[in-house]
């Protein structure tokens, strides 16, 4: 009979070496690479994340933090314009010289700011477009000194908008236009930083799955080579159990290894006398083994119907994000066709406003030429009067020559007759003098009346064209109020974007998650009381 205290010796091959090591070191071996790959995949994802934080806070310095100066430098700018606008517009000088003011401050603000925004670093092109807006800057102060602050002052809008848009126009486009750039540059620069970003994550990704398949592959090999190293002398311990089940002690395992395999092999041989008691221990753990191994089922399969309706809630919730973007879309159109129409009744309130004040001079002059007819109506009283003093003395001249007609007899008939006419005739003037007279003094009355008409329509006229400038500078406050939402809803438009990114980054998060904290520990903690039960019925063989 074959000795059964040692492995069987016979044919050796190559692998014979890896064959002797012992199991531990077998198993160790996968089980190290596994590990050095999983903590190389470790490793190469926290220096990922270091490197994705870096270029996440480089792009809120380097990008954000100037965006952010830059938009409250240019709201600034557009204060001062519009306070500029106000002056012109203003009814009293005390209004005129709060909006000069406020004009002033808003431009030192900006002034603050680009100075805030160029100690952030500038490159040459940020450089040249700083350089613009200083200068614009500059010379639009002059502007607003030299000219359009003595236009305001004097009440003359004309001048004012014609010197306003003849000098100040062009340097504000352009300070506008500078702005526009520094923002673009802005932009295009986070992109080129959220693309560096994304590179730099698409290649920590990469090396980590290079890594991880590498890991796997090595511990994939090494585990196949272990476990057919196991199992084959396995299968002739199978066989010689299940003689043992037959109650056949007959049985002897051939085995070539000199590892636990094959120390257990040789034990079997020793301790087939006690076998049975061995197997139906092992049995009893197998069961207990089995119920665990069921239940971290189960655990498993209500984490996945968990993760399916947390996936299920966060696809939901995406769709609402994506509907309240739709919306928000909408309301920016909205918008900007309100700061059409306001542009629009800008533009009549400022042409009724002109229209008012020439109705102003067109009634001061009526006025003055009804008052002149006044002056001419009395200057007409007095001729009549004159007129009706000379006729009063003719007929009294008649009066007398008939008296002295008479007294001639028939010497004076045809002096009589002419004496009698010449009174007819003074009588006649004195009635249309007195005819002339009533109606001068009706035109009198009638030219004072329209006198007061015409004052009373034009401050009729000037209170119209207070209530247009007041529209006018309400319907410019309006404007700005409407840029303003405009600008917040752009801003909330990106608040959504960032809101469906975390929604789907949510939603993958939710699709990774694979097992469930407590039930898996209290699995096992199972399977570890069950290893110690096997490892004490294992540990009553002697070796």
């Amino acid at each position: 009979m074959a000795d059964l205290s040692t492995p069987q010796a016979g044919r050796r091959g190559a692998l014979s070496f890896f064959g002797d090591l012992p199991v531990g070191v077998k198993i160790s071996g996968a089980l190290a690479v596994a590990l050095l790959a999983g903590g190389a995949v470790a490793a190469a994802g926290l220096a990922g994340l270091s490197t994705a934080n870096s270029k996440a806070n480089a792009i809120v310095e380097e990008n954000l933090k100037p965006s952010q100066a830059l938009a409250v430098t240019q709201g600034a700018f557009d204060d001062e314009l519009l306070n500029l606008a106000r002056m012109n517009i203003a009814v009293t000088d005390a209004g005129a010289e709060n909006f000069r003011q406020a004009a002033i401050d808003a431009h030192e603000l900006t002034l603050q700011g680009i100075e805030q925004y160029a100690g952030l670093g500038l490159t040459s092109v940020q450089q040249t477009a700083v350089t613009t807006i200083n200068d614009g800057l500059t010379t639009l102060a002059g502007i607003r000194d030299d000219q359009l602050v003595p236009a305001a002052a004097k009440g003359n809008n004309a001048v004012f908008s014609k010197v306003y848009d003849a000098n100040a126009a062009p340097v504000t486009d352009e300070i506008n236009a500078a702005f526009d750039s520094l923002t673009e540059y802005e932009a295009t620069e986070a992109g080129v930083a959220a693309a560096d970003s994304a590179a730099s994550y698409r290649s920590s990704r990469t090396l980590m799955f290079v890594i991880l398949g590498v890991g796997l592959l090595v511990a994939a090999l090494l585990g196949w080579l272990t476990v057919r190293r196991i199992t084959r002398p396995l299968a002739a311990v199978n066989v010689n159990l299940a003689q043992l089940a037959a109650g056949d002690l007959t049985g002897v395992v051939t085995v070539r290894s000199r590892d636990e395999v094959g120390a257990m092999a040789v034990a079997l041989n020793k301790a087939t006398g006690t076998m049975r008691g061995t197997v139906e221990s092992l049995s009893t753990a197998a069961q207990s083994l089995a119920a665990a191994a069921e239940q971290l089922s189960a655990t498993n399969t209500q984490i996945a119907r968990n993760a399916a309706d947390s996936s299920a809630q966060a696809d939901a919730v995406a769709a609402s994000a994506e509907q309240i973007r739709r919306d928000i879309e909408t309301v920016s159109a909205g918008s900007d066709e309100m700061g059409a129409s306001i542009r629009e009744i800008a533009q009549s309130a400022n042409q009724a406003v002109e229209v008012a004040a020439q109705a102003v001079v067109m009634a001061e002059s009526t006025n003055n030429t009804v008052s002149q007819l006044g002056t001419s109506s009395a200057e007409i009283s007095d001729v009549i009067r004159l007129i009706t003093s000379i006729a009063e003395q003719t007929n009294l001249l008649a009066l007398n020559a008939t008296i002295e007609a008479a007294r001639a007899g028939d010497m004076g008939k045809g002096f009589a007759v002419v004496a009698g006419e010449v009174k007819d005739l003074a009588q006649e003037t004195a009635k249309a003098t007195e005819d002339i007279s009533a109606r001068v003094a009706a035109i009198q009355a009638n030219t004072g009346t329209a006198i007061t008409a015409i004052t009373e329509i034009g401050q009729i006229i000037g209170r119209i064209s207070d209530y247009q400038t007041t529209i006018a500078a309400a319907v410019e406050e309006q404007t700005a109020t409407t840029g303003e939402m405009n600008r917040g809803v752009s801003n909330a438009a990106g608040g959504v974007s960032g809101i469906a990114d975390s929604i789907d980054g949510l939603a993958t998060a939710t699709r990774m998650t694979t097992e469930n904290i407590g039930d898996a520990q209290r699995a096992s903690e199972e399977l570890a009381r069950m290893s110690s039960e096997l490892q004490t019925v294992v540990g009553g063989f002697r070796v």
